[in-house]
């Protein structure tokens, strides 16, 4: 395994972030959850993707750290089942239902399991990517990039004062690239929570539109909070809601 170098024991650990466009490691302090050392190794071509992955597990700084905990963090479209409905075995059914346009099969299939709000988020990953990760850290633990936003926008909507007898739902969005992620909240309870590719602000505004039809939503009375939304986005979608925020 790598990482068995002279630094102090279990004082860190590693976030290898893995997106459409390359990797990222980051180094963690365990004691305050400060960032020690990045490192980016951006990918132009999906076929090289492995070949980069395990040229960048070499890097003889990763010798310098025994790393408590090592996670695999995947950028990528998910979804969510509440957890009194999750199976197994209809993970790959469901998940090409959400996303009749993305090749999924069993192996590639991961599930999270979110306690705190009673759900499972389904999403994917090359099983060629997880394997050469585990090559070098065989605990490696593996999660959803949008496991760890919504998770953060829980803490969000828990911090939002909200009177008993008012009954605003809170939509918060995470703008990357190639996707947003979408969660909706009634006070602590989520809703909904899903992401969706889009590459361009029309596709965006589009998507955010229908989902805030979709689920009912009051363009007078509820709230849409962005997270790295264009100035022209959020123009736009003031144009139909009222109480828009950037966050």
């Amino acid at each position: 395994m790598l990482a068995t170098g002279n630094k102090t024991l279990n004082d860190y650990r590693l976030s290898i972030r893995f997106g459409a466009d390359g990797f990222s490691f980051s180094v963690l302090s365990t004691l305050d959850g400060s960032t020690v050392q990045t490192d980016r190794f951006p990918v132009t071509e999906p076929s090289a993707k492995a070949d980069v992955l395990r040229q960048a597990l070499r890097k003889p700084y990763l010798m310098d750290y025994h790393f408590q905990s090592v996670e695999l963090v995947v950028e990528g479209l998910s979804t969510i089942i509440p957890l009194e409905h999750f199976n197994k075995s209809d993970m790959v059914a469901f998940y090409r239902l959400c996303f009749p346009s993305q090749q999924a099969s069993v192996a590639d299939m991961q599930y999270q399991v979110l306690s705190s709000v009673e759900a499972v988020m389904l999403f994917r990953i090359d099983q060629d990517i997880l394997r050469i990760v585990r090559e070098c850290y065989p605990d490696a633990k593996v999660c959803s990039a949008d496991a760890v936003q919504l998770e953060l926008f829980q803490v969000r909507q828990q911090q939002r004062p909200a009177p008993e007898d008012v009954e605003q739902r809170d939509a918060y969005v995470s703008i990357a690239e190639h996707s947003f992620f979408v969660s909706v909240f009634l006070r602590s309870k989520m809703l909904y929570a899903a992401s969706q590719p889009a590459t361009n602000d029309a596709d965006r505004a589009f998507l955010l539109l229908g989902i805030w039809k979709a689920l009912e939503l009051n363009a007078q009375r509820d709230a849409l909070h962005l997270d790295g939304a264009s100035k022209p986005l959020e123009k736009t979608l003031s144009e139909y809601i009222l109480n828009i925020s950037e966050e």
